[in-house]
């Protein structure tokens, strides 16, 4: 995936958790970035025990944090990683929205990331994982408030949006359109190739009300999560809402590191959705429409 070829993939990602400052100039002036990882302990919620781990009376979520340089604040985005997915496979995409001027929080759920064994085997706790990115998001503007911090003063409460890719799709639908989990504090909501199903008993609902924007994108050859899927969520939900389609596309590698023919059309298409929505910017509207209609590679619809 393109990140800006002065930066050099390599490195960035060495700087993860080390605090160190990413980012190079380009004709779109990108901001330049600091990176590093915080350690956010949920003493009220247990963690199962896993296909290979044993049960823990906490949830542990290393979370990985982008922020602008500058004053601030910024807009928050919290994402979600899929399953076998985890932060460090998404730094470009991240580092496309954070050198926008989008502070982010991507955490590790305990479970299902791709550093845990037998991951694949743990899928039954993404019903955990609305409350895993509920209880980010709270310590994360705690850490905003607090003087002294790396996040001090730098987050814009009124705007946090959720995104998440695959199985994380699934947990940013449950944070913001389920019954039994939606937080009122997202104000946008992005699922990439995403799960669409509730996650709570037996009378939970997805409401697709229309309550917040929401960006939906999915490969109309995904071979995890048929797009069907995708295109129902799509077709069921309230304006404001956004379908982008990606054509031959597979599941995750346009959004994760790998190289592919997406990777610019997706970080540019994003940054549009996050100005757009986050920031206000009514010319991101066309922005969006524009960036997301590449001949034989993307399109878009949307419901406004």
């Amino acid at each position: 995936m393109r990140f800006w070829a002065a930066i050099g993939l390599a490195a960035a990602a060495a700087l993860v958790g080390l605090g160190a400052l990413v980012g190079a100039p380009s004709a779109a002036a990108p901001r330049p970035f600091t990176t590093w990882n915080e350690t956010f302990v949920d003493p009220a919620r247990p963690t199962p025990a896993g296909a290979t781990t044993p049960e823990a009376p906490n949830r542990t979520l290393v979370t990985t944090l982008y922020r602008p340089a500058g004053k601030g604040p910024f807009p928050l985005i919290v994402f979600s990683h899929g399953y076998d997915g985890h932060p460090d496979k998404f730094t470009e995409l991240l580092g496309s929205w954070a050198a926008a001027g989008y502070v982010v929080a991507a955490p590790a759920f305990p479970l299902t990331n791709a550093s845990v064994a037998r991951e694949n085997q743990n899928a039954g706790d993404v019903a955990s994982q609305p409350g895993d990115v509920q209880f980010v998001l709270s310590q994360v503007l705690q850490e905003a408030r607090r003087k002294g911090t790396r996040l001090s003063g730098a987050i814009d409460r009124r705007h946090i949006g959720a995104a998440g890719l695959s199985l994380g799709g699934l947990t940013t639908y449950g944070v913001t359109f389920d019954d039994c989990c939606r937080d009122p504090r997202f104000t946008a909501a992005m699922v990439l190739d995403g799960i669409s199903a509730p996650l709570g008993g037996p009378d939970d609902q997805l409401r697709f009300d229309g309550h917040i924007p929401l960006l939906i994108a999915h490969s109309d050859t995904d071979p995890a999560i048929p797009f069907s899927t995708a295109r129902s969520a799509y077709d069921s939900a309230a304006a404001p809402v956004w379908f982008v389609t990606f054509h031959g596309a597979s599941h995750a590698t346009q959004w994760e590191n790998d190289p592919t023919p997406y990777d610019a059309i997706g970080e540019r298409l994003t940054v549009d959705f996050w100005n757009a929505t986050l920031r206000g910017r009514k010319a991101a509207y066309a922005a969006l429409d524009r960036d997301a209609t590449v001949a034989n590679l993307s399109s878009i619809e949307s419901r406004r």
